[in-house]
């Protein structure tokens, strides 16, 4: 049988299309830690101010597998925190970011620790349901982001995550946040669902899992904390994360988004994708660290 003309365009795109997910999840795969990596691994000092653990979820309706974490203290010398810039070419064509892998970012910046950040909607939307997103495609953030001062608002009304020049953390109370909760904001992210309040987990939070992303702080320690699940709701999610000694929390994208790398020269962890990144995304938030220094230096 001969197949002509248009029919032939598409199974070829269909077939192009699929061999690239295929070697994508080959090669983006490899690194994430398994649950012998991560079985009875303490809390470790990855680098300076930043601390990597990882934990295995008792079996229950909402979550089983690993929840990665890392913990940083906002005071320590060299911690800095990144934000996605707009990108300028996306802007000229009326987008805001292009899309990007986190193993990418994470090398390109120099980041001890990366996780996906806000929802969003990509040019790659408007494809064939079964063309997958693909990095470099423009897109646009739902959620509200602050990178270096510049504010870009997202299609949503969202809580804000926010940080001042002394890396200051503060969670607005309400959505959107006013002109006076952005004043003085050099970084920030926002979310609809900030769910962790004061150490307690609100009740209504979401009971079904998935692979989930969340951030937390605590305001008066000045301290970070990020965490990925494989197979988690949000509500254990964020009550992992109270436990941990976080205050106030938000959740990011989930699903197939949801992804935690860390940067080269970690030790006592294995550097690179540690959960995900199967998806190039439109937003991170990582965080810049000082190497630790070998014994007897």
């Amino acid at each position: 049988m001969k197949l002509e003309g248009k029919g032939v365009h598409e199974l070829a795109q269909l077939f192009c299309q699929l061999m690239v997910v295929i070697v994508l999840g080959a090669l983006v795969g490899r690194d994430a830690a398994g649950p012998e990596e991560c079985r009875g691994r303490a809390h470790s000092e990855i680098f300076k101010g930043v601390i990597y653990g990882c934990e295995e979820l008792a079996v229950d309706d909402e979550g089983r597998g690993l929840v990665h974490f890392v913990l940083i203290d906002l005071t320590a010398p060299g911690i800095a925190l990144y934000v996605t810039p707009l990108d300028a070419e996306a802007v000229a064509e009326g987008w805001q970011y292009r899309l990007r892998w986190i193993g990418d970012v994470v090398d390109r910046e120099h980041l001890a620790v990366a996780i996906n950040a806000t929802m969003f909607a990509s040019h790659s939307d408007s494809r064939p349901r079964w063309w997958p997103r693909l990095a470099g495609d423009f897109a646009r953030t739902a959620d509200t982001v602050v990178a270096d001062h510049i504010v870009t608002l997202g299609t949503w009304d969202t809580y804000l995550l926010s940080f001042d020049n002394q890396m200051t953390p503060r969670l607005s109370q309400s959505k959107p946040p006013t002109p006076a909760q952005i004043a003085g904001t050099k970084s920030g992210l926002g979310s609809g669902a900030a769910w962790l309040r004061d150490g307690k987990v609100w009740p209504g939070a979401d009971r079904k899992p998935d692979a989930r992303t969340a951030v937390a702080i605590d305001g008066r320690q000045k301290r970070l904390f990020l965490a990925v699940g494989e197979w988690i709701s949000p509500r254990r999610l964020f009550c992992f994360l109270a436990q941990l000694g976080a205050k106030d929390g938000i959740l990011f994208d989930g699903g197939s988004s949801s992804a935690m790398a860390i940067g080269e020269g970690a030790k006592a962890a294995p550097s690179g994708i540690v959960l995900g990144g199967w998806r190039p995304v439109a937003t991170y938030l990582g965080v810049k660290a000082e190497p630790l220094k070998a014994a007897g230096h």
